[in-house]
């Protein structure tokens, strides 16, 4: 530790108000201008207020503190109202405060944790947390340094983000268009008249978790396979066992598989022979009216009208009588086979951008790691 700086723990260097938090029940809350907060931040606007400084609020409790998808130290300001899910901690002054909360943020708190179906930090845990303070005027710089350089990642990492959405929606955009405009020649048909098979899947066995189904050779697709799939199912979390096939059916390799329950109309070819479930469609297209991926193209283009459909009820469905009922459009094959020839290509490209901006984001929240590693350890 460099020259100047102390470790202290959190109770030396705050005033904690803990014992002025008051929860409100859902129910009991009036409707108001005033932030409530909770252990991550916001969660409702009351009437009333209890607090009227500057404070850093800290998560009591919730996974978030194990798996820090959010920050568990916040700033609250002004006039507001705390639940008994945050800690709440008054500073001398709002540098020592900042520079304690990108503390926080920067160092793993598993040690300091109770509880693992409800994950908690109380607070004689929180009081406990060593924190290396430095001089008044070090800390002045780090958080004028980090805070400039914050400004710059969050900049960076929301024009990623843009692009990242951009490129999506400009290949999205272009499936819309190959299937909406169409072009002369182009019949309409229901996606029996182009298949060989088309039928919902089979899992007849009940109770549908019997140990005796499972763990065999035979792969087993279910929606979630299909949601992760990049048009190719390549990959599957369970199988089947000789029992478990004997009551299901083995579709083969090519087979287009759709969703109509949980994730609604989602759709991947196999890359292998597999069972799945009646919550899945499968269709093995006739060569002679239509091309493989030509078709799972043209489900993926009308995802959002047939997810539309399903909506409405506790869990959104599909049925076999959405497909029977609908017509779509279909080129001669070879021209499906030409339009497939160029959407491959355009999803690769796609899919090498969003590499690309995958990578951006990833390396702006190391950068954002390392900056504070380095500002904590006397480094920066």
């Amino acid at each position: 530790m460099k020259v100047g700086w102390q470790t202290k723990t959190l109770n030396q260097i705050t005033e904690n108000l803990d014992n002025k938090r008051v929860p409100i029940t859902k129910a009991d809350r009036v409707n108001g201008e005033y932030p409530y907060y909770g252990a991550s931040g916001i969660v409702d606007y009351v009437a009333g207020y209890i607090f009227d400084c500057d404070t850093l609020l800290v998560s009591e409790d919730g996974a978030n503190l194990l798996a820090r998808s959010t920050p568990i130290a916040f700033p609250a300001s002004g006039k507001y109202w705390v639940n008994n899910h945050a800690h709440i901690l008054k500073f001398e002054n709002m540098i020592t405060q900042r520079f304690v909360e990108m503390y926080l943020e920067s160092i793993p708190l598993d040690r300091y944790i109770t509880g693992a179906a409800q994950p908690k930090l109380n607070q004689m845990a929180l009081n406990s947390i060593p924190i290396p303070v430095a001089p008044f005027f070090e800390q002045q710089r780090i958080v004028r340094i980090l805070g400039e350089a914050f400004d710059g990642i969050t900049t960076a990492k929301a024009n990623a983000e843009k692009n990242l959405q951009n490129a999506r929606a400009l290949s999205e955009s272009y499936l819309q268009s190959v299937f909406t405009q169409g072009g002369e020649g182009w019949e309409q048909k229901t996606l029996e008249e182009i298949s060989t098979t088309f039928g919902r899947g089979k899992s007849k066995h009940r109770p549908r978790n019997d140990k005796i189904l499972y763990s065999g050779k035979y792969p087993f697709i279910q929606t979630g396979d299909i949601r992760n799939a990049e048009h190719f199912i390549t990959e599957y979390s369970q199988t089947y066992s000789e029992a478990g096939l004997a009551q299901s059916k083995l579709w083969p390799k090519g087979t287009i598989c759709i969703t109509i329950a949980a994730n609604i109309a989602e759709t991947g070819i196999l890359g292998f022979d597999a069972c799945f479930p009646d919550s899945v469609i499968g269709l093995v297209t006739n060569p002679k009216e239509a091309e493989i991926g030509f078709v799972e193209y043209l489900l993926q283009s009308f995802k959002v009208r047939l997810q539309a459909k399903g909506k409405g009820s506790a869990q959104a469905n599909i049925n076999m009588g959405t497909f029977e009922n609908e017509r779509f459009p279909f080129p001669s094959v070879t021209e499906q086979k030409q339009i497939v020839a160029k959407l491959g290509i355009l999803c690769e490209e796609t899919q090498h951008l969003e590499s690309i901006y995958k990578q951006k984001l990833a390396a702006l929240d190391e950068l954002k790691k390392s900056l504070l590693h380095q500002a904590f350890s006397g480094e920066l």
